[in-house]
């Protein structure tokens, strides 16, 4: 699952603009730092959101027109992360050692995806053979570019980043 494109979807109408371009905005920065986007989750009002990079997790909250607040969580910080779940909506915790991010309202599906990218990570963080994979978030800007080319297909993309990752 793509949860760039899933969170987008779960917008609603006249709201789908606005969080692919609040996504895009991130990302650009992101990948100016040297980091590589991997997943996306936003509450129901989409006042809060969630981003996953291949580095940290980056908690992003709405106060008000000109007012925002971020929370980061570098991915070897995070001691657990739990899903509560009611009938489709589901609240995300990622907790560390003194501290937590949570956000309300998330797709079920999402928060699972979610769930399963910082958990991956957090594996291949911990063996011994681990190291920073530069070469890997190369690629994957490369390949994002194709895609946004239109010379990859969205289904290629998918195909070949969860290859890179090894999910």
């Amino acid at each position: 699952m793509n949860t760039i494109e899933e969170t987008i979807k779960m917008a609603g109408f006249g709201k789908k603009k606005a969080i692919a371009g609040q996504i895009k905005l991130f990302e650009d920065r992101l990948s100016n730092e040297g980091e590589s986007l991997l997943g996306v989750c936003a509450s129901k009002d989409l006042k809060t959101q969630l981003y996953v990079t291949d580095k940290r997790v980056i908690l992003h909250e709405v106060k008000g027109l000109l007012s925002n607040a971020e929370k980061s969580i570098p991915l070897g910080n995070i001691t657990s992360i739990d899903i509560d779940s009611s009938f489709v909506f589901s609240t995300l915790k990622i907790t560390t050692s003194g501290n937590a991010a949570v956000i309300d309202g998330v797709s079920i599906a999402i928060a699972n995806e979610i769930k399963a990218i910082i958990e991956h990570l957090k594996t291949e963080d911990k063996k011994p053979e681990h190291k920073v994979k530069t070469d890997t978030a190369n690629e994957l800007r490369e390949l994002k570019g194709l895609l946004d080319d239109g010379i990859l297909t969205q289904d290629e993309f998918d195909a070949k980043k969860k290859q890179l990752l090894g999910i």
